[in-house]
């Protein structure tokens, strides 16, 4: 049997490039934000480059913003036809493997265990996918591990077209392999981030001392093989 190999694609500005797609991407210089309602008022979903450059940021509050950019344009923010074009994009990912699943708000994952080689290798298939999307006009980052949840780490928080060799990630030392990365890239929820920062550990490798006893190193482990 081959190698396990997972792809996942993360479409980091997927409600502005679906905004951009149906509505057309306007003066680049306009600062465009998608907005919810909020008990609060307007608060930013996503925004594009212009917006981020004068300040905004997603899950600022509209009128905060403003003062910062008082020229910010808004649309709203359309969360179920975001998860409808991801369920869409899911079935054209086939054309990279012959199981592809959601991973929401905004990525994929496609099992490409044994596919690689037809188009030339795992690095060539990134390339693939990189020039699809763009030519559909989306943005992604795109990695490949022997698991989804080292595959989503590397695409969100790896180098550009990470890839994670078999053998690393399918023995003892694949934390090693991901050392480098955030202790974000974990997934876990933002209470345990905070306190992992405030004891100082904001690298994986530096979770490396932790008991197996207590669970911990386990738990890490098991986070990456899912």
């Amino acid at each position: 049997m081959p190698p396990r190999r997972i792809l996942s694609l993360w479409l980091r500005a997927l409600a502005m490039d679906r905004h951009s797609l149906a509505h057309g991407r306007g003066e680049p210089a306009t600062p465009l934000v998608l907005i919810a309602d909020t008990a609060h008022g307007p608060r930013i979903e996503a925004l594009d480059p212009a917006a981020a450059a004068g300040g905004a940021r997603a899950g600022m509050m509209l009128a905060d913003a403003r003062t910062l950019c008082p020229q910010i344009v808004t649309a709203p923010h359309d969360p179920a036809g975001d998860l409808a074009f991801l369920e869409q994009l899911a079935v054209w990912a086939l054309r990279w493997g012959p199981w592809a699943a959601l991973d929401p708000p905004d990525g994929l994952l496609v099992d490409i265990t044994a596919v690689p080689h037809l188009f030339g290798g795992e690095a060539r298939l990134l390339a693939d996918v990189h020039a699809a999307f763009a030519r559909r006009g989306l943005t992604v980052r795109a990695a490949i591990a022997p698991a989804a949840g080292a595959a989503w780490a590397l695409a969100h928080f790896g180098g550009a077209g990470a890839i994670l060799d078999p053998s690393p990630a399918a023995g003892p030392d694949m934390l090693a392999a991901l050392a480098d990365l955030p202790v974000a890239a974990l997934r876990l929820d933002g209470d345990v981030l905070t306190v992992l920062r405030r004891l100082g550990i904001k690298r994986i490798g530096q979770l490396a001392g932790v008991e197996q006893g207590a669970g911990g190193r386990d738990a890490i482990q098991r986070r990456f093989r899912n």
